[in-house]
């Protein structure tokens, strides 16, 4: 019932964005979006588009970096940006968000129109983020937005930043030897504390997923395992659990993000990680 009433509320506004398109591009321009021929369905895509791309003034996206990708709130305005969009790139998950379902079957778009990004896990995680450069070059030479001679040049350019990034990156946390510190973590950021080397004791889901037996083996766990460490996802909010769990545990939390460009200084995708990686530095600080 509960869905129902959401996908309801979804398709009464894209009837109105519909109808709103129709009437007000009469009056008003036929072409409102000209400047934003691309939407994307996170700041992860927008990243990648950005990075091969040099723009980002015709980019509109669908879901806010800060904000759970499946807990969010068309306006009208999202919805007639997605009519309007010369092409429109989702990750394949995203296919089955209600509010991603309804938008789809309310505008009926051509196939042509959009286009879906298998990428698993974290794409703060380097080599994840090089698979989603790739990945997304092909579809916008498929669609003429990109010519397959910029696409290599700004491809291997990329490629070698970031692995040139995760090199340093890597090297630079070695002096606290993440290897000896034991983390509880959110499973949206497992990859990521993995790829850092940390010792994962073991991962939590949404809160909604969490009983009182599974609740009990974290605080077995982490206190057989000694865990510094709980470490929440920013776009999951669960963050009075992990208070919680980290109270219990006499250990520390901290918040990361799974998505670039969630804080006032992640300006890049490279800033994005490393705006993580300091979060990490400042509660193993406070360990101590």
């Amino acid at each position: 019932m509960k869905f129902f009433s959401i996908f309801t509320s979804y398709r009464l506004l894209i009837v109105l964005a519909v109808l709103y398109n129709m009437w007000g591009g009469l009056l008003l321009s036929p072409h409102m979006y000209a400047d934003e021929p691309l939407v994307v369905g996170t700041s992860a895509i927008y990243s990648a588009v950005k990075d091969l791309s040099g723009k980002d003034s015709e980019l509109a996206i669908v879901v806010p970096p800060d904000l759970c990708p499946g807990h969010f709130d068309l306006k009208p305005g999202d919805i007639e940006k997605f009519i309007n969009a010369k092409l429109v790139i989702l990750h394949t998950w995203q296919k089955d968000l209600p509010s991603i379902k309804s938008l789809i079957h309310g505008t009926n778009p051509p196939p042509e129109k959009i286009a879906y990004i298998q990428v698993e896990g974290n794409w703060l995680v380097p080599q994840n983020y090089i698979k989603g450069l790739e990945q997304i070059g092909k579809v916008l030479i498929k669609a003429g937005l990109l010519s397959e001679e910029n696409f290599k040049k700004q491809f291997d350019k990329r490629k070698k930043e970031i692995d040139n990034f995760e090199q340093q990156a890597l090297k630079s946390i070695k002096d606290i030897h993440p290897e000896n510190i034991p983390l509880i973590v959110s499973a949206f950021q497992s990859d990521f504390v993995n790829w850092l080397g940390f010792k994962v004791v073991d991962t939590f889901p949404r809160a909604e997923e969490i009983n009182l037996s599974v609740w009990g083996n974290f605080l077995k766990k982490g206190k057989e395992e000694n865990v510094k460490i709980v470490v929440e996802n920013q776009q999951s909010g669960e963050i009075d659990l992990v208070k919680r769990l980290s109270t219990e545990l006499n250990a520390q939390s901290t918040i990361l993000s799974s998505f670039p460009y969630a804080c006032s200084s992640c300006n890049s995708w490279e800033a994005s990680v490393q705006n993580n990686i300091n979060s990490l530095r400042e509660a193993i600080k406070k360990t101590h």
